[in-house]
């Protein structure tokens, strides 16, 4: 891929795709409908699909409904589950240009619908759990819905960034079990504690870009769910959070300890999506730059994907994260 002319680095199209997140055009002007569904724990996601949310395939089959040339489109409709980044949703303009992209001129009939994390895109925080890059279980849970809601539906899935994390590490849980036929990741860390190191590293960059603004992003959440996060039995020392200047910081303060970890390491490393490839069954391809200023290349588990046919890796020279523009 040959970069932009005037993004030649991958830490300026980092920059600017973060300038365009809530970019609105004629490639990006979609309408959600909102779906809300409450886990098993009682925290609540939501799901945007695009164009609607499709009723259920679950029909009793008659003479007439078989030859209903409408039924059995509705029947063989593809869905595709996107898992946005940290701190992102349905919002951020990369996923809707890919939501109009696909559902209008991509694949017929096919439904697409957004997976926002808890406390995400107006949607509540009912729960003293925060988003994680090790957590799968919403992700499970919804997956299990959709292929009960419509069994004769394949069903897809593409992941961003800390997204791209939890669907490969659920890929590779799932194993042989895995309800999705296929998958696409984005940008995925794969080792969380490279991840970490390399925003840890004081550079310009680093300290007065993304630091700076994912841990302000981070702790808007956190004042805006501060009551919810103190409701369970234990208290966490949210006011030294707000004043943290790094993630890892914030981290170990709330993320660890509501993840029922003990240590930052462990949970760094129990996140890390990387050990999973090699179970993964399910075709998976991913994507990712070698110039991207927050994925290090060595975190890329590329014998991994060497080793097992159901993946394929595609490493390009240049695209930052979430980036890969080559027009402005």
């Amino acid at each position: 891929m040959a970069p932009n002319m005037f993004l030649t680095s991958g830490k300026m199209q980092t920059v600017y795709s973060v300038m365009q997140l809530r970019k609105r055009d004629k490639y990006s002007n979609v309408d959600y409908e909102r779906q809300e569904m409450t886990m098993s724990d009682g925290g609540l996601v939501s799901l945007d699909w695009y164009p609607k949310k499709p009723t259920s395939n679950i029909v009793e089959p008659t003479e007439s409904s078989v030859r209903s040339y409408s039924l059995v489109n509705l029947k063989a409709m593809p869905i595709v589950i996107v898992l946005p980044g940290s701190m992102g949703s349905s919002v951020e303009y990369h996923i809707r240009c890919f939501a109009k992209s696909l559902c209008n001129g991509g694949i017929s009939g096919c439904h697409l619908v957004v997976l926002n994390h808890r406390g995400y895109a107006r949607t509540p925080l009912r729960t003293a759990k925060a988003p994680a890059f090790h957590y799968t279980g919403d992700l499970h849970e919804v997956v299990q819905y959709l292929s009960e809601t419509y069994p004769d539906s394949p069903l897809g899935a593409i992941g961003y960034s800390m997204g791209a994390n939890i669907l490969t590490k659920y890929l590779g849980e799932q194993g042989k079990n895995s309800k999705l036929s296929a998958a696409i990741t984005i940008c995925c860390p794969f080792d969380v504690t490279k991840l970490y190191n390399s925003l840890g590293k004081s550079t310009f960059f680093n300290n007065k870009i993304l630091q700076s603004n994912l841990t302000e992003a981070a702790a808007r959440f956190v004042r805006k769910n501060y009551d919810v996060l103190q409701s369970g039995p234990r208290k966490y020392d949210l006011d030294s959070l707000l004043k943290a200047r790094s993630l890892i910081e914030m981290d170990k303060l709330l993320t660890v300890p509501i993840s029922g970890f003990a240590t930052c390491e462990q949970y760094l490393r129990e996140s890390s999506s990387g050990p999973y490839v090699h179970k993964i069954t399910t075709p998976l391809l991913a994507i990712n730059s070698k110039d991207d200023p927050m994925v290090p290349v060595d975190a890329i588990p590329e014998e991994s994907f060497r080793d097992n046919p159901n993946t394929a890796l595609i490493l390009t020279n240049h695209g930052g994260h979430l980036g890969f523009f080559t027009v402005l």
